[in-house]
């Protein structure tokens, strides 16, 4: 059986924005709803492009990741570059057929392991189905195709959600594979990393101390210009409701923020003030703040709707939310001539969680990092664990409403930084005691302040530079 037909067929019929349903028979025969196929079943597809213009599609299976350290001088093509050739080509997905787009196909040869496979049809609700040996026919019967190694099963690479006292061995075995250098007593010694700065430090002191109160806390704050500034500008913001009123930091804790959102604000802001973000990122990703925002107000506002007998404390879930990330920061930090490495990885392969792109190239992620080096720190426990378990949506351990609450989060703010009800699970929530409508009307309210967060993310970037 020849199948250039096929292939031609459906180029035209691509071309002609003929839809699914009116496909020439051939095509027509082969289309199946795309919940039809398994992760093991279905093809990816990535396009990348070398220093020198040239561009490939590499086909690979869904529980899989493109291993870019094969293709050195290589990188996934932006979302903008990605857009501007699904439109060109009439389509909305990518087949991982020959000769559908103007570049080559390589295959990777695990495509081949399942009886069925089934690749993109161009339109997101249908796929094409093949068994594997006519697939492997397909991709020998044109020169523009051939068949190569490079894809890493997910399996394979399985991070690490539960078992906390491995973190230090494995954090530790992640710095000597990377640097080569001996591993000291501590982490905090053996990563190089800058300090915690002074007023973070005295923040945590201050944390401790059960007779602290507004003033000594607006004392650290203002010894810190830049912190005192962004806290000034935080109670100002309209999300808070006294645009312009706010002159110092008295007026913020006391008229506006409060004590305890006020130090933990503070404390998430000045962690992060002695590690700059990094000048590489995936497509450019220069969104970190903003994410922070979004998550640290989302926990904020999902704790009020917990009832009060249920509802772990609003600081600290809000400092969770604003440095729930922080982590990515410490790798950037701690690995640079990874971190480009990594960025490449997470382009070329957008269908896998960032943890086990991390745990592929550095043997931990950055929930583990950041965890263990807060701990460090003496930043308080609950924070720890939310950053450790925010993966783990079965985690019951201590602390385990900030971890629970943070996962939900996670779940909420999608990669394009929209705040969207996915799939929620029910036994989560039902820990939490919170119920869904009312996660459902916490995203209306936050979508609302979308101009103030950015606002505040702007501020928060500039501060960072």
């Amino acid at each position: 059986m020849s199948f250039k037909g096929l292939v031609l067929a459906l180029q035209e019929a691509l071309s002609q924005s003929v839809s699914p349903d009116n496909f020439p028979e051939l095509l027509k025969n082969r289309l199946v709803p795309r919940n039809r196929a398994t992760a093991r079943q279905l093809i990816r597809s990535s396009v990348l492009e070398g220093s020198d213009g040239v561009r490939h599609l590499l086909a690979f299976p869904a529980h899989c990741l493109l291993d870019m350290k094969l293709y050195q001088g290589y990188q996934a093509i932006s979302p903008n570059a990605k857009q501007s050739l699904l439109k060109r080509k009439k389509i909305q997905s990518v087949p991982a057929l020959p000769e559908v787009i103007d570049y080559n196909l390589i295959v990777d040869s695990r495509c081949f392991d399942p009886e069925i496979i089934f690749t993109e049809s161009g339109d997101p609700s249908w796929l094409l189905e093949f068994t594997s040996e006519e697939y492997k026919s397909l991709t020998e019967e044109f020169s523009s195709a051939r068949i190569e190694q490079f894809a890493i099963p997910l399996v394979s690479v399985r991070p690490n959600l539960t078992a906390v006292d491995q973190d230090e061995a494995e954090i530790k075995t992640a710095v000597e594979t990377i640097t080569s250098r001996r591993i000291r007593t501590r982490l905090a010694e053996s990563i190089e990393i800058p300090p915690l700065p002074l007023s973070a430090h005295n923040i945590i002191m201050l944390r401790n101390d059960e007779n602290a109160d507004g003033d000594e806390l607006a004392s650290i704050v203002e010894s810190d210009p830049s912190l005192a500034s962004q806290v000034i500008s935080w109670a100002n913001s309209p999300y808070y409701g006294l645009p312009g009123q706010i002159h110092s930091i008295q007026d913020a804790v006391i008229r506006v923020l409060g004590f305890d959102l006020t130090m933990n604000l503070s404390l998430g802001l000045s962690m992060g003030k002695n590690i700059k973000m990094p000048s590489d990122g995936v497509f450019g990703y220069r969104g970190y703040w903003r994410e922070a925002v979004m998550k640290a107000m989302l926990m904020e506002r999902l704790v009020k709707q917990i009832p009060a007998d249920h509802r772990p404390v609003i600081g600290l879930s809000y400092l969770s939310g604003l440095v729930n990330n922080f982590g990515y920061l410490v790798i950037a930090e701690v690995f640079p001539p990874y971190f480009s490495l990594y960025c490449r990885y997470q382009e070329a392969n957008p269908h896998v969680p960032a943890m086990y792109i991390e745990r592929f190239l550095f043997g931990i992620t950055r929930e583990q990092i950041g965890s263990f080096l807060f701990q460090t720190w003496g930043v308080p426990d609950e924070v720890c664990s939310a950053i450790r378990h925010l993966h783990n949506p079965a985690y019951e351990g201590l602390h385990h409403q900030y971890a629970n609450l943070l996962y939900i989060v996670n779940q909420l703010v999608c990669n394009d930084g929209e705040v969207r009800l996915g799939k929620l699970p029910e036994t989560v929530l039902n820990r939490l005691h919170l119920e869904r409508a009312l996660v459902e009307k916490t995203i209306d309210e936050i979508s609302d302040f979308n101009e103030e967060l950015n606002s505040l993310a702007e501020m928060l970037e500039k501060a960072s530079k």
